[in-house]
C-alpha cells in the first residue's frame, strides 16, 4: 500500500526538477506552435521538397509535415521534449533504491514500519503522476498556443481550368490576397491526446527500466549509467536500421519502433480522433495496430517494475559508508 508519508518526501524531492522540467516543456511547446505560424506553407514545402532524399529518417512522410496539424504534432518528436522526459524519467527512477543507498538513508527508513514494497510503490506513484503532468504540459503548451497564435495565409485568384488540356486561367486580374485567421481553425487540440499517451508510455518504460537497474545496485552513478547506456545503444540501433535497409531487422529490436506520436496525428487526419486507438487494423505502413505500440512501451515498462520489486524485495542491503 502506499504510504502518506513516503509520497510526501517524494514530492519534496521531485517538485524543483518537475518544476524545471515542466515549465521548458509547456513554454517550449508554446512557443513552437508560434514559430510554426511564422514559416509561409508553401515556402515551407518548397524547402523541405529539396530534402526528399532524409525522408527516411523522418517519422512520417513529408507530405503530413505540409499540414498545419501535421507540423504542430512534430512537437512530440522534438528533441528538448524528449530529452526533458527522459531526464525526469532516470532522475526519478535511478533514485529509489541506489540513491537511497548511496545517501545512507535507505536503512533509517526500512527501520521504521514501512515495507520494501511500500517504499516502491509509493516512490512509482510520485513518478508516475509526475510524467503524467509533464505530458499534459506539452499537451497544454500545444494547446494554448494554438489558441493564441494567428496565421497567414495567402488566397489565390479565382481561375477556370481548361478541360483536356488542364490549364487554369485567372478569371480576374486581381494578385493574390492575405488573409489572417486563427490557427485553432486549422488544428484541433485533440488531434494530439494520442500523441501524448505515447509520450506517457514511453516515460513509462525508461520508469521501470531504471527502477530495475536502480533496484539491483548500490550506487546511482552506476545506475544512471546503465540506463543511459542501454538508451544509447538502442538509439543507435534505431539510427541505424532507418539508414540501411539491410539493417532494418534492427528496428524490431528498439523501443524507439514504437514511440509514433507522429504517426499518431496522421491517423487522425485520415481517419477521426478514434483512429489511434484501434487494435483491430494495423496502421499503414507498420505490422500492428496503432494502440499496440504505446501498450507494448507500457507493459514493459510495468514488467520492468514488477522485476524491481521482485529483486528488492529478495536483495540484501549494503550496510551504509
Amino acid at each position: 500500500m502506499i504510504h502518506r508519508i513516503l509520497v510526501r518526501k517524494y514530492i519534496g524531492q521531485s517538485l524543483l526538477l518537475f518544476l524545471a522540467c515542466g515549465t521548458t516543456l509547456f513554454a517550449f511547446a508554446w512557443v513552437r506552435v508560434w514559430v510554426v505560424s511564422l514559416l509561409d506553407m508553401g515556402q515551407f514545402q518548397t524547402i523541405l521538397e529539396q530534402f526528399r532524399e532524409f525522408e527516411k529518417f523522418a517519422p512520417i512522410d513529408f507530405d503530413a509535415l505540409f499540414t498545419y496539424p501535421g507540423r504542430v504534432g512534430m512537437t512530440f518528436d522534438e528533441p528538448i521534449v524528449i530529452f526533458c522526459t527522459v531526464i525526469w524519467c532516470i532522475s526519478r527512477g535511478s533514485d529509489v533504491v541506489s540513491g537511497e543507498l548511496g545517501r545512507g538513508t535507505l536503512e533509517m527508513t526500512l527501520a521504521q514500519p514501512i515495507s520494501r514494497s511500500s517504499l516502491l510503490l509509493s516512490h512509482a506513484t510520485v513518478s508516475i503522476a509526475g510524467l503524467i503532468g509533464i505530458c499534459l504540459l506539452v499537451w497544454g503548451g500545444v494547446s494554448v498556443g494554438v489558441h493564441f497564435t494567428s496565421i497567414t495565409e495567402t488566397v489565390e485568384p479565382a481561375t477556370f481550368r481548361i478541360p483536356w488540356v488542364n490549364i487554369d486561367i485567372p478569371i480576374t486580374e486581381t494578385s493574390p490576397s492575405k488573409r489572417s485567421l486563427p490557427l485553432s481553425d486549422r488544428v484541433d487540440v485533440r488531434t494530439y491526446a494520442a500523441s501524448t499517451f505515447h509520450l506517457f508510455c514511453f516515460g513509462v518504460f525508461l520508469l521501470g527500466l531504471a527502477s530495475f537497474f536502480s533496484s539491483i545496485d548500490r550506487y546511482r552513478w552506476r545506475t544512471v549509467g546503465a540506463v543511459v547506456s542501454v538508451y544509447v545503444l538502442q538509439l543507435v540501433m534505431f539510427g541505424l536500421g532507418k539508414a540501411a535497409e539491410s539493417l532494418q531487422w534492427l528496428l524490431s529490436f528498439t523501443f524507439f519502433s514504437c514511440y509514433k506520436p507522429q504517426k499518431m496525428t496522421s491517423l487522425v487526419g485520415e481517419g477521426g480522433f478514434a483512429a489511434p486507438w484501434g487494435l483491430s487494423v494495423p496502421v499503414p505502413d507498420c505490422s500492428l495496430p496503432p494502440l499496440a505500440y504505446p501498450l507494448i512501451l507500457l507493459g514493459l515498462g510495468l514488467l520492468f517494475y514488477g522485476l524491481a520489486w521482485f529483486c528488492f524485495r529478495r536483495r540484501d542491503l549494503p550496510a551504509p559508508l
